[in-house]
C-alpha cells in the first residue's frame, strides 16, 4: 500500500507549492521527467497486480495461436500488439509496459496544458492513474489518447482532435463515441467537414458497439450488475462538472476549450442521474471512465477560478488535495475489489516470477 501512497504523495507535494504557469518557466523539469519514469516503471512493471492481470495474461497466451484476420470491431491496435507481446520473451509485461507508456506520455500532455499540472498530476493518481491504468489496460490507453486530443483543443485543430480520437478507437473501439464532439471545436467555415465526421462516426460507432450488443446485454443488464463504487467515482467527476457549470465565467478558457468542457460537464452530471436511475450501471460507469480527465482539467484551474487571492487559493488546493487524499484512503482500504492493486508487486523484485506461464 505504501507504493500508491508514495505515487500520491509525489505530485500532492509539488501542488502545494507550485505556482500558476511554472511549467511554460520549465521550473520542475526533473522532477517531472522523474514522474514520468516512474509512472511507466510502475504501471508497465507490475507483476499480477491490479484488475486486468487474470484476463489480459489469458488474451495474450490465447493470441500466441490465433491466426484470425484482424478487423476494425477486433481492436486492431490492441489486437496487434497483443499478438506481438504474445511473440515475445516478456508477454504480458510487454502489454503493461505500452500500457505504461501511454499514460504517462498522455497524463503528462494533459497537466502541462494546465494551469497548476502538479495538481492536475495529483488528482489523477487515485483512479484516472492506479485504477484506470493498472485495471482497465484498452481503456487506460484509449483514454491516455483522449487527454493529448483535449491538450491540443486550444490550437482550434478539429482534424487533429479527431485523429487522436480514431487512435484511441484503435485501442478500445467505444472511444469512438468521442469523435461527434468534433463538431463543438470546429469552426463554421468546416462545418461540413465535421458533419461528415460525425456521419461517420455514427456508423462506425454502431458496427462496433453491436459486435458488443449481445455481450452487454448478458453481462450487463440480464445480470443486473452494479459496478462496485460506480456512483462514488461519477460523482466524483459530477462534482466539478457542477462547480465549472455554475461559476463558468470565472474559468479561463478559450472558446474551444469552453465548449467541450462544458459539454463534457453536462455530460458527466447526466451520467451520475443516470446511474443512481438505472441498476445495471457497469455500462454508464465504463463510459464515465472517459469523463475522468474532467476531474483533473476542472481541479487544475479552480485556485485560480474561486481563489480570488493568493491565500484562498492555496486554501483550495489543500481543499482537493485533501479530498483526493480521503478519497484514496476509502478505496485502499474499504473498495470491494481492491485485493486485486495489494499488495503491489513490482516484476524485478519478484524472484520466483515465471515468464513462461
Amino acid at each position: 500500500m505504501l507504493i500508491y501512497w508514495l505515487m500520491f504523495a509525489y505530485p500532492a507535494l509539488f501542488a502545494l507549492v507550485e505556482r500558476p504557469g511554472d511549467s511554460r518557466k520549465g521550473r520542475f523539469a526533473l522532477a517531472w521527467g522523474l514522474a514520468m519514469i516512474a509512472l511507466v516503471l510502475l504501471i508497465g512493471l507490475r507483476w499480477e497486480t491490479g484488475g486486468d492481470w487474470g484476463n489480459y495474461d489469458r488474451i495474450v497466451q490465447s493470441a500466441l495461436w490465433s491466426r484470425e484476420p484482424i478487423t476494425l470491431l477486433d481492436d486492431p491496435a490492441f489486437t496487434l500488439l497483443t499478438r506481438f507481446a504474445a511473440g515475445t520473451k516478456y508477454g504480458m509485461l510487454t502489454i503493461t509496459m505500452v500500457s505504461g507508456l501511454f499514460m504517462a506520455a498522455g497524463l503528462t500532455r494533459f497537466s502541462l496544458a494546465q494551469p497548476r499540472p502538479w495538481l492536475c498530476l495529483a488528482v489523477a493518481v487515485p483512479y484516472l492513474v492506479v485504477v484506470l491504468g493498472m485495471g482497465y489496460i484498452r481503456q487506460g490507453m484509449a483514454v491516455s489518447l483522449f487527454m493529448v486530443a483535449l491538450a491540443g483543443i486550444g490550437k482550434g485543430s478539429s482534424l487533429r482532435y479527431a485523429l487522436w480520437i480514431v487512435a484511441a478507437a484503435m485501442f478500445h473501439s467505444t472511444a469512438i463515441i468521442l469523435l461527434p464532439l468534433v463538431v463543438v471545436i470546429s469552426r463554421a467555415h468546416i462545418a461540413v467537414r465535421a458533419a461528415t465526421l460525425i456521419l461517420v462516426a455514427l456508423v462506425f460507432a454502431f458496427a462496433a458497439l453491436s459486435a458488443r450488443a449481445e455481450l452487454f446485454v448478458t453481462n450487463y443488464v440480464d445480470a443486473e450488475l452494479v459496478s462496485a463504487g460506480a456512483v462514488i467515482r461519477l460523482f466524483m467527476t459530477a462534482l466539478p462538472a457542477a462547480i465549472l457549470i455554475v461559476w463558468r465565467d470565472r474559468f479561463i478558457l478559450d472558446s474551444a476549450e469552453r465548449r467541450i468542457v462544458l459539454l463534457l460537464s453536462l455530460i458527466a452530471i447526466v451520467a451520475f442521474a443516470l446511474v443512481l436511475v438505472f441498476p445495471a450501471s457497469t455500462v454508464i460507469d465504463r463510459t464515465g471512465l472517459y469523463l475522468l480527465p474532467l476531474q483533473c482539467l476542472i481541479y487544475a484551474r479552480l485556485p485560480e477560478a474561486l481563489g480570488g487571492n493568493l491565500r484562498t487559493a492555496r486554501v483550495l488546493v489543500v481543499a482537493v488535495v485533501a479530498l483526493y487524499a480521503a478519497s484514496f484512503f476509502v478505496w485502499l482500504n474499504y473498495a470491494v475489489n481492491v485485493s486485486y492493486w495489494l499488495p503491489y508487486r513490482f516484476f524485478p523484485l519478484e524472484e520466483s516470477a515465471c515468464l513462461e506461464c
